[in-house]
């Protein structure tokens, strides 16, 4: 690095230290311009994309940092906790090891690293990387919460609520304790709890978007609870406002409108000879809340089959393919041009991944969701592959979506308005799909599985090509970890109280409604 440079960087970094961040960051700009390997210029500029959502540049400048600053073990820190934010669970993994090599003593990096580990789903590994960190700093507010979050993956709900109520009473992590206490108990009457997080969240102290969002989070719930819905999407509303970036419902009309015009009955039939015969694939999808962390518990419970969970293979091929960008004729031309060695090169990396969770099962399940964009390929590869689409009432699945803090990628539920378009797009494609695709889709709803489990139950064995086992019930008692939102919901049995949740309230959702048009509840 020339002197030149060298000062800039100082300058730059005295500026960030004094607080002066916008400044900083134009001069490490600079930098990048005269040197753009510069490892403290791309580190900095990652840390502000990281903050602000930017998380494939913010991969990319730390890749550079970690390669120039490799013996610093904050760039590895980043760096993991970046692909973790990607999904990209063990190149994360290897970031905060090497970390932890380099800091063996520092708690807040073990305790990531057991994030790393329950997100993984291997419990004891998580276990054992919390318990180093509280052993070193006691009230290691990471590790207190991420003690609480393993425990309610693997279904011991009291130990999990002991954990968080211990976060909140040393103070550490108290947003994020809070938000996951409420999720984790139910609240009959108005705990001293609320007066304290409302306090924090209209304190007007600076913190990042995601802590002021998780205050207003466990408000609303808490509220909700106790039956105060006015309070309750209140402070629903303001905690979407901070947790999700705006969201464009034209663009995403568009992109569903593309795909139904691509992907029409004739790109299925001149495609037919890219199948791969496995019938190993179970594929879950639908709309997050609709049923299908339920759906995946019932049949992980077979001898037969094994959990995958989201699997993120799908959701970033179709990103490699540019399907999250806008539509265009350049996209559209990529698409058809595949060739049968492409598809069949897809489906052995996609198997190899199912093979890596349990290689003898006869299935595995893949509950991503959003996969239900993907279809269009999934199909074509894997033709004797079990589709199951989980469906749940409109207004309960929006309902649902708008007061639980999904990833910012979900940035659909920012509103009442955003979601209920949102759904009309789904529910227009899903309609698509099931005239054009070549396998076929099971179409399970929520309210028919809580109606009749066991008669519910067997059809979905037998549609995935599995013999009933009497365990299939009592999902709730399966051992396999448990890392979305409905991770409380799936350890108990079905039941019927989130049914109709809009009754009695309709003058609340009255935007969602309108936004629904066709699809909401006849009064």
């Amino acid at each position: 690095m020339n002197q030149g440079i060298n000062q800039l960087v100082q300058e730059a970094l005295a500026h960030q230290h004094a607080g002066r961040i916008a400044i900083a960051l134009n001069m490490f700009e600079e930098v990048l311009r005269l040197d753009p390997r510069n490892p403290q210029a791309n580190f900095s500029l990652g840390i502000a994309d990281y903050q602000e959502g930017r998380i494939g540049l913010a991969i990319e400048r730390f890749q550079i940092a970690a390669k120039k600053a490799g013996k610093h073990p904050q760039v590895h820190q980043l760096l993991g906790l970046a692909l973790l934010n990607a999904g990209d669970l063990d190149g994360a993994l290897a970031s905060l090891k090497k970390a932890v090599s380099l800091a063996p003593r520092e708690a807040g990096f073990l305790a990531q690293l057991g994030d790393i580990y329950r997100a993984k789903r291997q419990a004891v590994l998580s276990r054992q990387s919390y318990e180093r960190a509280l052993k070193l700093d006691p009230e290691n507010g990471y590790a207190l919460v991420g003690m609480g979050q393993l425990e309610v993956t693997v279904g011991n709900i009291d130990e999990a609520i002991t954990w968080f109520e211990k976060a909140i009473a040393c103070k550490k992590e108290v947003p994020t304790a809070a938000q996951c206490l409420s999720l984790a108990k139910s609240f009959k009457e108005k705990p001293a709890l609320l007066d304290e997080i409302e306090a924090l969240a209209n304190d007007g102290v600076p913190r990042p978007g995601p802590e002021q969002a998780n205050l207003h989070w466990a408000a609303g719930k808490i509220y909700a609870d106790i039956g105060d819905t006015a309070h309750s999407l209140e402070h629903y509303q303001k905690a979407r406002n901070s947790h999700y970036p705006p969201f464009d419902a034209a663009a995403y009309e568009d992109r569903i409108r593309f795909m139904k015009d691509v992907f029409d009955p004739a790109f299925f039939s001149e495609r037919q000879e890219v199948a791969d015969s496995s019938e190993k694939p179970v594929f879950i999808f639908g709309l997050p809340r609709s049923g299908t962390t339920l759906v995946e518990q019932i049949i992980g419970c077979h001898s037969r089959a094994a959990s995958g969970g989201e699997i993120q293979f799908f959701r970033h091929l179709q990103e490699n393919m540019g399907l999250k960008g806008a539509p265009s004729e350049a996209l559209e031309s990529r698409l058809k041009a595949m060739d049968p060695k492409e598809f069949k090169r897809i489906a052995r990396k996609y198997l190899a991944i199912l093979d890596g969770v349990d290689r003898r099962a006869d299935r595995v399940t893949d509950k991503m969701p959003h996969n239900y964009e993907m279809l269009w390929l999934m199909s074509l590869l894997f033709p004797k592959a079990t589709y199951i689409h989980c469906h749940r009432a409109p207004a309960d699945t929006c309902i649902s979506l708008l007061s639980h803090p999904l990833s910012p990628a979900h940035n659909y539920a920012v509103s009442q308005e955003t979601v209920g378009r949102y759904y009309r797009s789904y529910a227009s494609l899903m309609e698509h799909w099931e005239k054009v695709v070549p396998s076929k889709i099971h179409t399970l709803t929520y309210e028919a599985l809580v109606g009749d489990q066991r008669a519910e139950s067997e059809v979905l064995l037998s549609h995935a090509g599995l013999a009933w086992e009497e365990g299939c019930l009592e999902f709730y008692k399966s051992e396999t970890p448990v890392t979305t939102f409905s991770n409380t919901q799936v350890r108990r049995p079905i039941f019927t109280s989130s049914l109709g949740r809009w009754r009695g309230k309709e003058p609340h959702y009255r935007e969602l409604f309108d936004a629904l048009g066709p699809y909401a509840p006849e009064n």
